[in-house]
């Protein structure tokens, strides 16, 4: 569960989380020195101890730890609303960081020989180790103090009918809070109660029957209200002792906190209108983030009629690199975003752009969340008919109020030209804003091409996302993906298929990298 949090609180969790390190830290190291020549010393040959070498690496690895926190301790402190595989994810990332210093350090002073092998292999593991214990253990201390708190307090939703049940999972998955109650501003009759993950909710559609109930916290969402009617209702919990948040909406879309920054003193929002673009090795890429990419695409339904949107990974990267003809319809996309974070890292560095990593699947997924008010309609063309099934029961079960046009899973084998035109004529007929085709990379990159302008809708390739939404292919953990190790846990699951991908490919595309070609691609 998330828990809000002030500066002051921030401050604090940055310096506790500075101290816990540097406890894990000295007593790794001396754990690790006192194993390797104390308690395994006769497991090797005899051996002076070099004391100074210890201490001089002691001094630097300490220094380097404080240096790496405070360059990194606003994404890597331990704030309450850390998930534990989050709090495991960041403590393995700054061991990395960590191995890379002391292996320069080493490699300046050459001491590699000199220094035990086994400290410093012992070092790593238990600071790691050690590490998570303590952040996960000062997680568990903060949140059982606050949570009894938290848990007492009873948030009302108030919105539309139209939008409780959208509301309610987003407040929940996004922000992990629950609702107690929800009034409908706009229904004119009794409503039963809604039931969420097994829990019922109270459902009121007269203000007469809040004023006994002891909610502590109203959670408006009114898109369609102007602010005067908004503050109408607020002002009507203000009446009743009852504290407000009102959620800020962007034609009628939540506004998300990654997309907001501070200009002029004031909250701005950021909207970059998908004209940020640059080349990796020839694919010309669109810089953003998933909210805004969603955003755009529900609010530029009609410019992007008959187009098709692409993410692009290494693997794709790189066969257009050598395949003009894959090239020219990655680029003649409507919008190609960087599925694949060492293309997210080149584009950080080399465009001075904020890009991440932008998955297929979790843009399928805050496209179905943000779609949950009826005002999107979908149709799922590609996979499995098994997968379709599963596809369907998951997005009814998770995704109330989606409105889903149809699925369709083509045969496996050329189609005719009759048979792709009675698929044309099918998917018009059932009219959806979005299309996803999941057919695998290249294959749906070229179907879409070959279809543009023939749909009424936007195409949008997202390979393997269907199986990953039905849970026919389970994904990463969050763990694995949070650390870019992804690959390797999909190449667990198919080593024949995709050993070529992850291991070829990727070899391939570090050499051109290193090689300069993206500078003469661009």
């Amino acid at each position: 569960m998330k828990v809000s949090t002030n500066n002051t609180l921030k401050k604090i969790y940055h310096r506790h989380t500075m101290y816990l390190d540097i406890v894990a830290f000295i007593f790794s190291f001396a754990t690790a020195f006192f194993m390797r020549y104390f308690v395994l010393s006769h497991y090797y040959a005899v051996t002076r101890i070099q004391v100074d070498l210890y201490m001089s690496l002691f001094l630097f690895l300490f220094l380097s730890e404080i240096v790496i926190y405070h360059l990194k301790r606003r994404k890597w402190s331990c704030p309450p609303y850390q998930e534990k595989f989050e709090v495991i994810a960041i403590v393995v990332k700054s061991q990395i960081y960590l191995l890379i210093c002391v292996m320069f350090y080493l490699f300046l002073t050459k001491w590699t020989l000199q220094v035990s092998r086994t400290v410093l292999g012992l070092f790593f593991v238990l600071n790691t180790v050690f590490d998570s214990a303590v952040r996960l253990y000062y997680r568990y201390r903060i949140l059982s103090h606050i949570l009894p708190l938290e848990e007492k307090v009873r948030n009302l939703l108030v919105t539309e009918k139209k939008y409780a049940a959208l509301m309610i999972r987003k407040i929940h998955v996004t922000d992990g809070n629950s609702i107690a109650g929800v009034y409908l501003c706009d229904a004119d009759k009794e409503l039963k109660n809604i039931t969420h993950d097994e829990k019922e909710i109270e459902v009121f559609t007269d203000r007469k029957d809040i004023k006994n109930k002891s909610f502590m916290q109203a959670i408006v969402y009114l898109p369609d209200y102007t602010q005067e009617r908004i503050f109408n209702e607020v002002s009507f919990f203000e009446k009743k002792g009852i504290p407000s948040k009102i959620i800020l909406t962007a034609l009628g879309d939540v506004v998300e906190k990654k997309n907001l920054s501070i200009f002029a003193g004031s909250e701005s929002l950021n909207y970059s209108g998908m004209l940020g673009k640059y080349g990796v090795l020839g694919v010309n890429y669109t810089i953003s983030n998933i909210s805004e990419a969603v955003f755009y695409v529900r609010h530029h339904l009609k410019k992007l009629k008959g187009k098709y949107i692409c993410f692009s990974n290494v693997h794709t990267t790189v066969m257009s690199y050598e395949d003009e003809a894959l090239k020219d319809v990655e680029n003649e996309a409507a919008l190609t975003f960087p599925d694949g974070a060492p293309i997210a890292s080149i584009l950080r560095h080399e465009a001075d752009a904020n890009a991440v990593r932008m998955a297929g699947p979790d843009f399928v997924e805050a496209m179905l969340l943000a779609s949950m008010d009826g005002k999107t309609t979908h149709f799922f063309y590609g996979a499995s008919e098994n997968t379709l099934k599963q596809l369907q029961i998951q997005i009814e079960k998770k995704y109330p109020g989606l409105i889903v046009k149809g699925y369709y899973s083509p045969p496996f084998r050329q189609l005719t030209v009759e048979e792709e035109k009675e698929i044309v004529e099918m998917i018009n007929k059932a009219d959806p804003d979005i299309i996803w085709v999941g057919l695998g990379a290249p294959k749906q990159e070229f179907w879409m091409a070959e279809h543009k302008d023939l749909f009424r809708g936007v195409m949008v390739g997202v390979g393997a996302a269907f199986d990953f939404h039905a849970g026919t292919i389970k994904r990463a953990p969050k763990w694995m993906q949070l650390l870019s190790l992804e690959w390797l846990y999909r190449l667990s699951q198919s080593p024949k298929r995709l050993f070529k991908r992850y291991f070829v490919t990727n070899a391939r595309f570090i050499m051109l990298i290193l090689l300069g070609k993206n500078r003469h691609k661009n």
